[in-house]
């Protein structure tokens, strides 16, 4: 598990209110991803996380959809 520098962090992603790569806020992230360096948990969302954590050995990942409208 990675830890992260708190000092380019924002209070709200200390906290864990916000998605310690984008900022967002809602849904809350849920994702944990690392720790800072007094042991406390640093989450992302779902989309993040996705790409923060690496993927199980033997398990393929599957490409995403595109979310631009036409």
């Amino acid at each position: 598990m990675p830890t992260f520098d708190p000092a380019g962090l924002t209070t709200t992603q200390l906290e864990g209110d916000a998605c310690v790569v984008c900022h967002k806020k809602w849904p809350r992230p849920r994702v944990l991803v690392g720790r800072l360096p007094d042991d406390a948990p640093v989450h992302a969302c779902d989309d993040c996380a996705e790409a923060l954590l690496p993927v199980p050995e033997g398990a393929v990942p599957l490409q995403r959809r595109s979310r631009a409208f036409s």
